[in-house]
């Protein structure tokens, strides 16, 4: 015979789980939305610096990544993760070194794209941007903002 400290449940309060699974999705899009900005600023800086400037594109690159970091990193501190109490050095140091695996990462599979695979050279950067986004957001969320417990951010718009 096992004693239960709490009640059994009844199985119909999932408020808890609908507020956390709706605050999680709300941060997703925020995310996404910093995101696409970053990935604009970088796109367009590395476009601009390659077909403009004649900067050799390995570098532009770096330059692109360079402006949608800082871009990245101050919205998502303040506005994705909720993240302003967390110290610049822990963040942005946590912050720095995913987005410098990130590039090299880029680097590496931009200069593979186009020398082996002969990718143009701003439609292979296109092609890396997505997979790039996507694992950067779950180590950036985890690792670089979260805190001892899960990042939940403020409440979608209530419609």
């Amino acid at each position: 015979m096992s004693i239960r400290a709490d009640p059994p449940s009844t199985g119909t309060d999932h408020a808890p789980d609908r507020v956390a699974g709706r605050a999680a999705a709300w941060q997703f899009i925020k995310y996404g939305l910093v995101g696409a900005s970053n990935t604009l600023i970088t796109l367009a800086t590395y476009s601009l610096c390659v077909k403009l400037l004649g900067v050799p594109y390995l570098i532009a690159l770096l330059i692109g990544y360079a402006l949608g970091g800082l871009n990245s990193y101050l919205l998502n501190r303040h506005w994705t993760f909720h993240a302003g109490h967390l110290s610049h050095s822990r963040a942005g140091t946590r912050f720095a070194v995913v987005q410098v695996v990130a590039i090299l990462v880029n680097e590496l599979l931009l200069y593979v794209l186009v020398h082996n695979s002969h990718v143009e050279k701003i439609a292979a950067q296109a092609i890396l941007t997505v997979p790039v986004v996507v694992v950067t957001f779950f180590i950036n969320r985890v690792w670089t903002f979260g805190g001892e417990g899960p990042v939940l951010p403020d409440q979608p718009p209530s419609r």
